[in-house]
């Protein structure tokens, strides 16, 4: 479960997460913004928000922990988060209801959405 993580970053996110085995430490995916994608370890039940979460992202600039995209657009600033099996509208409201600054983002309509939290 998540809400047992003390945030204060994308680098401290996807550290205890790797520290604590929930995910496989190299990323899965490394997106042109050089966002990492991380996947979660073989038979491991992470949840957010009480929602299933299929995958784990982070980004920071300047970390070395971060793999960055030569030539790619980069971010320009630090962003983490989850991608949970839940629509958006369902997601949004929990967030809503937690008073969190973070954002929803649909990624499959009605199946997943990405829980953003930038800094």
């Amino acid at each position: 479960m998540l809400a047992s993580i003390v945030i204060s970053g994308p680098h401290e996110f996807i550290e205890q997460l790797v520290e604590e085995r929930e995910i496989d430490p190299v990323p899965m995916k490394v997106s042109e913004n050089s966002v990492n994608a991380y996947r979660l370890r073989p038979n491991r039940n992470l949840t957010a928000l009480g929602f299933n979460v299929r995958a784990v992202f982070g980004f920071a600039p300047n970390d070395d922990m971060f793999t960055q995209k030569s030539g790619g657009g980069e971010a320009l600033h630090q962003v983490y988060g989850v991608v949970v099996i839940a629509g958006k509208e369902a997601v949004s409201e929990r967030i809503h209801e937690m008073g969190s600054p973070a954002t929803v983002n649909e990624v499959m309509p009605l199946v997943m959405s990405a829980v953003v939290c930038e800094k």
